[in-house]
């Protein structure tokens, strides 16, 4: 958004749920812009979800704040908290920072409406502010020698689904999405040692993951289950139930369904 839009458009309130940069001057100097963080008060930094995801915290945030002239830090209408529950990062976001995002929002608004003066700035020696860097690749890259079932998970699910965690397997580097943990599947670290409606799982120090879906690191390349991905290789592993990835899900629904369907023929 530029100052221009803005005295085209003549805004009461600008909100930007998913920001990417910073707000110009001249565009929170002319309006009051609110800006939705995925992160609780203190929190600042353009990679708040990836961060908690991999530090496995319990509880995570959703922060509305008034920009200013530092990125994150302006004055804060309201927050909310909620539990974290081991997921893919894009399920977070459309889930619990959505809801959350929405009822702050609604709050802010509704503070703003009713003539309330904006709170003061978290002071600069608050203890909870953490200026995150960007998340980057080797920040969460596996090493499947030491790394945990609960570690590899967390790697994985902090960049699904953008951008995805670069792995290589079967000497071709790829994207990895979709994991899951595979019960009672166990090998020597780093193999794959099965399969399951699309998924390959390589075992972990104390385990396995399902990884249900991959893309190539080449531009433009698609997002697939595994097992296309990987054919040849997928062939002569060992079928195992229970994997519990998106395409299995999917593959679950569609079998029960055709097996509660009934055909009926006109007398």
């Amino acid at each position: 958004m530029t100052g221009e839009s803005i005295a085209l458009y003549r805004p009461d309130l600008v909100i930007a749920p998913f920001l990417k940069r910073a707000i110009r001057d001249d565009v929170w100097r002319a309006v009051r812009c609110l800006i939705v963080y995925p992160g609780p008060p203190g929190d600042r930094g353009p990679a708040a979800l990836d961060g908690a995801i991999l530090e496995g915290v319990a509880q995570w945030g959703v922060t509305v704040l008034q920009a200013d002239g530092e990125f994150d830090a302006g004055p804060i209408w309201v927050h909310r908290t909620f539990p974290m529950r081991r997921a893919a990062k894009s399920s977070i976001y459309r889930n619990e920072v959505t809801s959350y995002a929405v009822e702050a929002v609604l709050e802010a608004i509704a503070a703003i409406e009713a003539g309330h003066e904006a709170p003061a700035p978290m002071a600069s020696d608050d203890p909870r502010i953490r200026v995150r860097g960007p998340c980057r690749q080797a920040d969460r890259a596996i090493d499947w020698q030491p790394d945990t079932t609960v570690e590899v998970l967390r790697n994985i699910d902090s960049a699904d689904g953008m951008p995805g965690l670069t792995d290589s397997r079967f000497w071709q580097d790829v994207r990895l999405f979709d994991a899951h943990e595979a019960h009672g599947i166990s090998g020597e670290p780093g193999t794959v040692v099965a399969q399951c409606d699309g998924a390959l799982a390589r075992a972990t120090v104390d385990g396995a993951v399902w990884i249900g879906q991959v893309r190539s690191v080449a531009p433009k390349s698609l997002k697939l289950a595994a097992t296309k991905i990987f054919a040849s290789e997928a062939a002569h592993l060992p079928h195992r139930p229970g994997c519990g990835t998106v395409r299995s899900n999917i593959a679950s629904i569609a079998r029960l369904a055709s097996c509660n369907s009934t055909s009926t023929t006109a007398p």
